[in-house]
């Protein structure tokens, strides 16, 4: 680290508030983002906090400067290393949500050291939606510039653009299987320890899942019969039964490896769910394990955080490509299933809001207000984990939930509560199949609310984390591979809105949950301030 700049100090209440302070200038310093400085300041805050106990007036070296040509912050604290499950077993899930915004607080023990290093994340010099727009845009108008030319010139430039396109399809589908079972097999032994599962955890993972599922199973019933469906088949009752019984029992595979080298997307998360349970159940017995399964998710992560970083090339060569062909039946489908996920999502999010509005007696306009910072946060940046921040705050102060249960629900329903994703989901999966002549029949519609439902749950909270999703769905679901294409650009239009309305159904969940468990400030809720 050349040019390093050391400041030292003790682990103690008032050490802890100097630290802080340094570590916010040190990050303003370096351009990072107000907000992004602020999620930072909070994490390192209640990490500190937590160590108190276990260190309290041990020596903390606070060290700014640049690691391999990259800026970094680093704090150190002598002592006794200091075990991740061992007083912020909450902590993990907006940890986790920071590295996935591109804000990566490490932690590590070295030389009788508790280290904290954080990798600011470059500034962008232009936001995702605006990159979206720009390949979107760029797409269209070179796509159908390139249909004027002769067809050995057209015929050149797929033979440049179409091998990319595939590149990056290729790469995705290598990630999704490890991404799917280490964000599940993480997000369950994360949740700290049995204690937490049977005191909260239950209740809160119950109702999202269950709401996840039942999103998804209204959208297979409420939406199907927009699209050419086969249900009215004759011996459809029987067979489809038979089909729908084989897919349970076919959850549960045969040997470890194969899941994996099949792309079995079910099987892969039952295998994720089952390690999870199997690592929370034992705790530190399997340390060691859980410190391997982290270390991997966290590479998975990086890998997908730097595939993500081609969504706007991948869009760019999806859509250039959709417009110098015969695209007229494809337009239909685009636009039947934009309006669809618009229209969805939205009454996803008004329906949630209404219920919790005559259930709590909350003045509809009051609950719109209160819940709108977060939603405009999330249309506008397409990442949850963006919102972690306003999320947080506006559930402790304005939704009336107390701060030991937002700070697990609110991390954890970012990870796998994605109401809004499954319905856009279902709808993008019935719109390819019926542009690709694949057969909407009840089997297949099961299948369909199976598979996108746990596949919602398990898409990384970041811009462009549902791409990997829709090659594991369409392989699941018999929808050819060409259909990708077309899925991403669609994807690309509604993930804005998709977020957004995942966010407004999270915090309204939660509002529910708290109620539940009779731990909500109903005062605070209703207040019109």
């Amino acid at each position: 680290m050349a040019e390093v700049e050391k400041k030292s100090y003790l682990l103690s209440a008032e050490g802890i508030d100097k630290i802080s302070q340094e570590f916010s200038a040190a990050l303003t310093e370096m351009e990072v983002d107000r907000k992004d400085v602020l999620r930072l300041r909070i994490s390192l805050e209640e990490i500190l906090e937590s160590w108190l106990s276990f260190l309290e007036n041990a020596p903390v070296t606070f060290l700014t400067g640049r690691r391999m040509g990259k800026q970094v912050v680093e704090i150190r604290i002598e002592g006794r290393e200091i075990r991740s499950d061992e007083g912020l077993e909450n902590l993990m899930f907006s940890s986790r949500l920071l590295a996935q915004a591109g804000l990566t607080l490490v932690r590590s023990y070295k030389r009788g050291e508790n280290c904290l290093t954080v990798n600011p994340p470059a500034r962008q010099k232009m936001g995702q939606m605006q990159k979206l727009l720009i390949a979107i845009l760029s797409a269209v108008v070179l796509g159908l510039l390139q249909r004027v030319f002769p067809s050995d010139v057209q015929n050149g430039i797929r033979a440049v653009t179409d091998p990319l396109f595939t590149l990056i399809l290729n790469l995705l589908r290598s990630i999704s299987s490890p991404m799917i079972f280490l964000a599940i097999c993480w997000g369950i032994f994360n949740i700290g320890d049995m204690t937490v599962m049977e005191r909260i955890g239950k209740i809160v993972i119950v109702r999202f899942i269950a709401l996840t599922f039942l999103t998804g199973t209204l959208t297979a019933v409420g939406v199907s019969w927009l699209f050419r469906t086969e249900l009215a088949i004759e011996n459809t009752a029987v067979g489809g039964f038979s089909e729908i019984y084989q897919i349970v029992l076919d959850i549960v595979p045969s040997d470890i490896i194969s899941p994996f080298l099949d792309g079995n997307t079910l099987q892969i998360i039952f295998l994720g769910a089952a390690v999870g349970i199997a690592l929370l159940i034992l705790g530190d017995r399997v340390s060691a394990t859980r410190a391997v399964i982290e270390q991997m998710n966290e590479v998975v992560q990086l890998l997908m955080e730097a595939i993500g970083g081609l969504i706007s090339v991948f869009v760019f060569f999806s859509l250039f490509g959709l417009m110098g062909s015969d695209f007229d039946s494809e337009i239909t489908g685009i636009v039947k299933a934009l309006i669809i996920a618009f229209g969805g999502c939205t009454l996803i999010s008004l329906v949630f809001m209404a219920v919790l509005s005559v259930r709590y007696k909350v003045a509809f306009r009051t609950l719109i207000r209160k819940l709108l910072p977060t939603f405009l946060i999330g249309i506008t940046t397409a990442s949850s984990a963006a919102a972690f921040a306003t999320n947080m705050e506006t559930c402790e102060k304005e939704l009336g939930i107390p701060q030991n249960l937002s700070h697990f629900a609110v991390p954890l329903g970012q990870v796998i509560f994605k109401p809004a994703a499954a319905f856009g989901f279902s709808v993008v999966c019935l719109c390819m199949a019926e542009n690709y002549g694949v057969a909407i029949t009840l089997p297949w519609l099961v299948t369909k609310v199976i598979v996108v439902g746990l596949l919602a749950m398990a898409a990384p909270p970041i811009p462009g984390g549902a791409l990997t999703c829709y090659t594991v769905m369409f392989t699941q679901l018999g929808i050819p591979v060409e259909a990708v294409a077309l899925a991403v650009a669609i994807n690309s239009l509604i993930d804005f809105v998709m977020t957004a309305n995942n966010l407004t159904c999270l915090q309204v969940t939660a509002v529910a949950v708290s109620g539940r468990l009779g731990m909500l400030d109903v005062r605070c809720l209703r207040n019109k301030r």
